[in-house]
């Protein structure tokens, strides 16, 4: 069961009834920011969007906390076109005369948003169960929105919703402390980092484990390293004195499920990528309540000893709990695949092999498990897990022999079942269920094209059968530069598994490297229409699932292909045009507000092929390319940029 509560004025009206009809495993939403237009204050470098909303009373307890963030394109105006940073904050609680507590929920990172189309939306989450002890009555949540750029044509519309799922907490907590926070300089020899990363001791006589949870991100660009943004550094994390962790504060971006993007999206950053949430580490200590702990942080030494320009920001809390109620407990965490969330949107649809991810909730570690999965309406399959998951352990598991239905969308239940081969003693999280969208449907016989760009040795391809067989591979170094290869390949019944990958994780076409070309990957039918074709920006890598019935109509593409080379021009390009037959169809330029045309041509009896375009004496900007053939316009933006 799904309550939403959007309005402050209404949502008093609404717990009247809440608690009357509450119970485990319901779900609450509150939505704190409805589509609210956001933009930067260039005189400040931040703007804040605050709302006071109405949560449940502090006798509704919460099981799980999820906090999901969707960015759109505001009307008439285009994306905006940084990668500012992005925080959700709790400011206060109760009262505008209470003091703020200024409690970092979450941290964005927005996208490079430049080219994307008015239409254009996309959600994250992330999982804030530490905080939702704190998530009742009147809760003062602000949006704020960090930067520098133009306000004036520019921005987001964001909307902020709270998933508050009823139920008894698997540890109950004790209390927090807040601990490192802020913009702590880095590699300064008079202002080292360590100053601010001073050991913690804390002693808490009621509490079994303390939580560690941590929000690092590394910022601006020096002269020696271009530190802290693109350098990779150690974190070492010591508990009472003894390391207990070291890892670098990095974080691969080529795999970005939110591509392409207008900026240098792919390039790894210090702990965060460009359009995406930023991933709290967790850490869990035993402590004696008789006694005192310490926790101390230390980054790698490192010094620019001329222009220190580096920084790492903090936000991190200490949360103390009683140890787990329950000595078997298991939950279903997240469905990643079959899913119809934005985050998962690389390796969906699938078609045979479900992924979930569990947690370990009991004091008993989780060594065994039953995992009944399957379709609404289908028979169910049941997989024996086995493994050794410590308390509050996190594991993904893949199970196989998922049989599809022939609905487009069909609704895929998941199960977990006999923990360590006892009764779940908390049920309300054992079971979950996403959205299964069919795989496309492809030939028995198809003709894969692939068209090579200027750097052919970083690219492989693999084309296998879910049983295991591989039907189609080239590894790295064999594919020569600039070359068109087509392959016709019979595919028997089946399901099958398509991946393109790139080792230099910049795709066939990424406009910071113009010098490597242009390249594409298709698969038509034997007469040459489209089946699928893939934005050759993809950074990491191409990873496809399908079947092949061979006896369903396959859903031709009469979408046309239009690609620009490069997309970031000083006037003069190609457009690469596919369409499934010959037809007259129309090549038309216009400015960005779509009011002034600036080139046009018409093609006649034309299918495929390249399409040079001299527009040199248009005004810096961005334009919008258009095909408009018998049945349907396509249009890509570009931005036009001379070299100053």
């Amino acid at each position: 069961m799904k309550k939403y509560i959007i309005l402050f004025t209404i949502s008093i009206i609404l717990f009247s009834t809440l608690n009357a009809v509450s119970s485990q495993g319901d779900t609450i939403h509150i939505i704190t920011h409805y589509k609210q237009k956001v933009i930067t204050d260039p005189s400040e470098g931040f703007n804040e969007y605050d709302s006071w909303s109405n949560f449940p009373p502090e006798d509704i307890k919460y099981r799980k906390a999820l906090l999901s963030i969707t960015y759109q394109c505001p009307d008439s105006q285009r994306c905006g076109e940084w990668d500012y940073i992005d925080n959700i904050y709790l400011r206060r609680k109760g009262s505008v005369n209470n003091v703020s507590l200024d409690i970092e929920l979450a941290r964005m990172i927005s996208p490079y948003g430049s080219r994307f189309t008015p239409d254009w939306k996309f959600t994250w989450n992330s999982d804030i169960t530490d905080f939702s002890f704190l998530l009742h009555d009147s809760v003062e949540i602000e949006f704020n929105h960090t930067g520098y750029e133009s306000n004036t044509d520019r921005g987001w519309v964001i909307t902020i919703d709270f998933e508050l799922t009823e139920g008894t907490p698997s540890m109950e907590v004790i209390g927090y402390e807040k601990l490192w926070t802020g913009s702590f300089p880095y590699g300064n020899k008079n202002d080292d980092i360590e100053n601010y990363l001073k050991p913690v001791t804390f002693k808490n006589e009621n509490a079994d484990i303390a939580r560690l949870r941590i929000l690092q991100t590394g910022h601006g660009m020096d002269d020696l390293e271009n530190c802290a943004e693109f350098c990779k550094k150690y974190r070492k994390i010591f508990f009472d004195n003894e390391l207990i962790d070291r890892r670098d504060i990095w974080k691969e971006c080529a795999d970005n499920p939110l591509y392409p993007q207008a900026g240098t999206w792919i390039f790894d950053r210090a702990n965060w990528c460009p359009g995406a949430i930023v991933i709290p580490d967790i850490y869990d200590f035993e402590i004696n309540q008789k006694s005192e702990h310490s926790i101390d942080i230390e980054m790698e030494p490192y010094i620019n000893p001329d222009k220190p320009a580096a920084n790492y920001v903090f936000s991190s809390y200490l949360f103390y709990y009683k140890k787990p109620v329950l000595e078997n407990d298991v939950s279903i965490e997240k469905i990643i695949a079959p899913s119809d969330e934005d985050i998962y949107s690389r390796i969906n649809p699938i078609s045979e092999f479900p992924k979930i991810k569990i947690k370990n909730n009991g004091s008993s570690n989780l060594k065994e498990l039953k995992i009944k999965f399957g379709i609404d309406g289908a028979d169910t399959l049941i997989f024996d897990w086995q493994g050794n998951l410590l308390t509050n352990e996190t594991a993904e598991i893949t199970v196989s022999g998922l049989k599809h239905k022939t609905e487009k969308k069909s609704e895929f239940i998941v199960t977990l079942l006999n923990p360590n081969e006892f009764e779940d003693e908390y049920i309300y999280d054992n079971s979950k269920t996403s959205v299964m969208i069919l795989p496309q449907i492809f030939d028995p016989k198809i003709i894969l094209t692939i068209k090579t760009n200027n750097a052919a040795s970083q690219n492989f391809y693999q084309l296998k059968h879910n049983k295991g067989f591989i039907l189609r591979q080239k590894a790295p170094g064999l594919l020569e530069n600039d070359k068109v290869y087509k392959d016709t390949i019979r595919l028997p019944k089946g399901s099958y598994e398509f991946i393109f990958g790139d080792t230099a994780d910049n795709g066939l076409d990424f406009w910071f490297s113009p010098e490597e070309g242009y390249g594409y990957v298709r698969i038509t039918d034997i007469n040459g229409k489209l089946i699928k074709a893939y934005n050759s920006d993809f950074g990491k890598e191409i990873r496809q699932q399908f079947i092949v019935t061979g006896d369903s109509i396959v859903k031709e593409d009469k979408t046309p292909i239009l690609n620009i080379f490069p997309i970031r021009n000083p006037g003069k390009f190609f457009c690469d045009i596919f369409l499934n037959e010959k037809q007259n169809i129309s090549l038309q330029i216009t400015t960005e507000d779509k009011k002034k045309v600036v080139y046009k041509k018409k093609l006649n009896n034309f299918k495929e092929g390249i399409v040079d375009i001299d527009i040199s004496k248009v005004k810096d900007g961005f334009y919008f390319v258009n095909v408009i053939s018998s049945n349907k316009t396509v249009s890509k933006k570009m931005k036009v940029k001379r070299d100053s």
